[in-house]
């Protein structure tokens, strides 16, 4: 019985996630300027997602860690803790690709560009690689399920999320087109929608 209501609880956290995704998504395109609207634009240049939405799930999902830390001692008397980590690894995966889902798949079934400004391919690497950093800080995550000052590691991948958002992530989008330069707009006269 209480193994079935975890996995409720599991569904349940995984179906939220998604409709975190799917509303900040809809969120976007509905408030997005039709001029500037492509994909590294909508969900890598505005703060939303870094600022809003991921924190929502590392929130949601370290919540789960901690659910599964009160049963750490019997997990390491039958000396299963590694495959415990690794299950947990599994759904970090899991709720990573259902966040995505729900954020990007939305964009596709509009009209707008997917990379209107820059490179295509740089554009893919772009996402995929704030994929990547969302799904580590997520790995990270995991570690509260052994560490003695949990929400410490909370805190850390929070921070951490935004660093990267805010200081590397930025300077990554110039290399993907100058339009994310501020100073090219403000040389080129282009303001409103970035």
């Amino acid at each position: 019985m209480r193994l079935k209501r975890i996995s409720c609880r599991l569904v349940l956290n995984g179906f939220i996630i998604f409709l975190i995704g799917l509303m900040g998504s809809i969120i976007l395109i509905k408030t997005g300027s039709p001029e500037t609207m492509e994909l590294p634009n909508e969900y890598l240049n505005f703060h939303m997602v870094s600022l809003y939405l991921q924190p929502a799930v590392f929130l949601l999902f370290y919540k789960q860690i901690l659910t599964f830390r009160n049963i750490n001692v019997f997990v390491t008397v039958r000396k299963k803790n590694k495959s415990m980590i690794m299950h947990l690894m599994v759904l970090a995966t899991i709720y990573c690709l259902i966040f995505v889902l729900g954020l990007f798949v939305p964009y596709f079934f509009t009209d707008y560009p997917l990379f209107k400004f820059g490179n295509p391919i740089v554009g893919i690497e772009l996402i995929l690689l704030h994929v990547l950093a969302f799904l580590l800080l997520l790995w990270l995550l995991v570690g509260g399920y052994n560490w003695h000052r949990p929400y410490l590691l909370l805190l850390m991948a929070i921070i951490i999320d935004l660093i990267y958002h805010y200081y590397i992530e930025k300077n990554i989008l110039i290399n993907y087109s100058p339009v994310y330069d501020e100073l090219y707009r403000a040389i080129h006269e282009i303001y409103g929608g970035f």
